[in-house]
């Protein structure tokens, strides 16, 4: 890896300008690892942007460094861009997206940035310039991490903020099964550093508004049991979080409270995002691989957290789904197998 962080170093001297960007609706990884990578390009003495517009929760309690957010790309050409925790190009959207596809930074005459792409799942297809995938890692911000490290950096101040906040994220508070020594390791240096963390997770973790606390009330009604209790599934309507006056980031961390069930193994939920168009996340304790599940739908993730989007209406989406996961779980039982 440290070659591989050489040559990442090497980029950011030869940088002037970097548009850091993550995928669209990030979660509490995506929003650390952009906003530690924002805390390294000033470091290096960069004009550094965010994109999207991370000034929504949860970038409200681990804010960037003084940098910009983009709206959009409009009036910045950088000659640098990084992808943070973005499992493919197209989870950052449609202009990023086409960089990737053509080459050309979206409203320019041949403008070819460099493309960086850092992110921790396996099933990345290694889209940038320069590649750091590592799916040891049970953060992208863990791989942030460890690059600042590497150039000496000392995980303090805004910087661990950033690293500890997708490192607590995607292990669920050190609880999933991608949970690691060094993922411990890194998140006891930033403590040992000085962060404060009953300070960091009052800030993180109450931030609930009524309204949340009420829809997640009747999301937990909602639930239902298939496979003989071996699947949770709950649906959430667009009209429920239009009504509410909520959005989608209001609903993180609902699909893991689904494997909470005794006797669950794989918990299905799934977010109407528009007509004909719904969000599945996947979650798993780990006996069960759902990332082979989102994968037949044209998504992917990890082996206990995986999602993709479906060109169906909710009822349709549910209904699919969970065919797909009762047969999986029949052909993985052991009384098939035996």
């Amino acid at each position: 890896m440290h070659s591989v962080f050489a040559s990442l170093k090497q980029a950011f001297k030869e940088a002037r300008k970097v548009l850091i960007t993550a995928h669209v609706a990030p979660d509490g990884d995506a929003v650390g690892s952009a906003a530690a990578l924002a805390h390294i390009a000033l470091h290096f003495g960069l004009d550094t942007r965010l994109l999207p517009d991370f000034g929504s929760r949860p970038a409200t309690v681990v804010p960037a460094p003084a940098v910009s957010c983009c709206a959009g790309l409009a009036g910045f050409v950088p000659d640098l861009v990084i992808f943070a925790d973005c499992g493919d190009a197209a989870r950052a959207g449609a202009e990023m997206r086409a960089l990737v596809e053509s080459g050309v930074f979206p409203g320019t005459e041949g403008v070819r940035p460099r493309i960086v792409n850092m992110d921790h799942h396996a099933d990345n297809p290694g889209y940038g310039h320069l590649n750091l995938v590592c799916p040891e890692c049970s953060a992208t911000a863990e791989l942030v991490g460890r690059f600042a490290e590497y150039l000496g950096l000392p995980l303090t101040g805004g910087l661990g903020e950033a690293v500890y906040l997708g490192l607590v994220s995607d292990t669920g508070n050190f609880t999933f099964s991608n949970t690691s020594a060094d993922s411990l390791s890194m998140a006891a240096r930033i403590v040992a550093a000085g962060l404060n963390v009953a300070d960091f997770t009052s800030r993180t973790e109450n931030t609930w508004s009524l309204a949340r606390m009420r829809l997640w009330g009747k999301l937990m009604n909602s639930v239902t049991l298939h496979a003989g209790g071996a699947v949770s599934c709950c649906l959430v309507r667009k009209t429920w979080l239009d009504k509410a006056g909520l959005g989608a980031e209001d609903l993180e961390g609902f699909s893991s409270r689904l494997r909470c069930l005794h006797g669950v193994r794989v918990g299905l939920f799934v977010r109407e995002e528009a007509e004909r168009k719904c969000r599945v996340s996947l979650r798993s304790m780990g006996d069960f691989d759902v990332r082979a599940v989102a994968a037949r739908f044209g998504g992917g993730g990890h082996p206990s957290a995986a999602g993709a989007t479906l060109a169906l209406d909710p009822d349709a989406a549910v209904r699919v789904l969970l065919e797909e996961l009762e047969a999986g779980l029949l052909s993985d039982s052991p009384e098939k197998a035996g």
